[in-house]
């Protein structure tokens, strides 16, 4: 019988940062999906994407315990959905309740030198936010957490989060900003600035993880 050559064991892909979105779901209202908007960075070179629908807290965790957490340093995860102060709305039905505490949120994903953006109106809006800010990155381990601190909307010529996005996430490729390494503070709060004084009426921000100063 003819031996049969030997093969070598392909080793496997090594995952890439990425982008990995949830998006809430508002029933009969029409309103624009994010996804053109990622569809175009991937087309353009730089970040791939996963996007998940989430019209409940429950389907929210269970794609950040079930595939957000097999995505490596350096991801972002965007939490595209409406909001309030220091929560995160997934619906319209959610909202006539209550809505998702980022405290909640912390106590579930794991985003270890990863960056998380709201993109929910004033999510990041309050007196106290600084301080819930920090402690959801000491929890979480992000180096990031950027949103707003207004309302915002996708076709509001006034304070256009589409443009910003487009800008924040190609920026940071663009610019070869490594959010998995070391030093990358210096360079965030560049690109911030710049953003806050594009956008100004969006109010903008992006808080960084002291420790991680450099």
């Amino acid at each position: 019988m003819e031996e049969q050559p030997e093969t070598e064991e392909q080793p496997e892909t090594e995952k890439q940062p990425i982008i990995y979105c949830i998006e809430g779901h508002h029933g009969d209202t029409p309103e624009p999906s994010v996804e053109p908007m990622l569809a175009l960075l991937s087309t353009l070179g730089h970040w791939d994407y996963v996007r998940r629908n989430a019209a409940t807290a429950d389907e929210l965790f269970y794609w950040i315990k079930h595939e957000w957490h097999d995505y490596p340093e350096g991801s972002i995860l965007y939490i595209a959905t409406h909001g309030a102060e220091g929560e995160i709305w997934l619906s319209y039905k959610e909202r006539s309740s209550s809505g998702v505490p980022i405290e909640k949120l912390a106590m579930e994903a794991n985003c270890s030198r990863c960056l998380v953006h709201f993109g929910g109106c004033a999510t990041i809006a309050g007196n106290q936010m600084d301080s819930r800010i920090q402690s959801f990155m000491d929890r979480t381990g992000a180096i990031g957490v950027s949103g707003y601190g207004d309302e915002v909307g996708w076709v509001n010529r006034w304070r256009p989060a589409l443009a910003l996005e487009m800008m924040l996430f190609s920026s940071i490729k663009a610019e070869g900003i490594k959010l998995a390494h070391g030093g990358s503070n210096k360079r965030l709060t560049g690109l911030r600035d710049d953003l806050q004084v594009r956008f100004p009426e969006c109010k903008f921000d992006l808080f960084m993880q002291r420790s991680k100063a450099s």
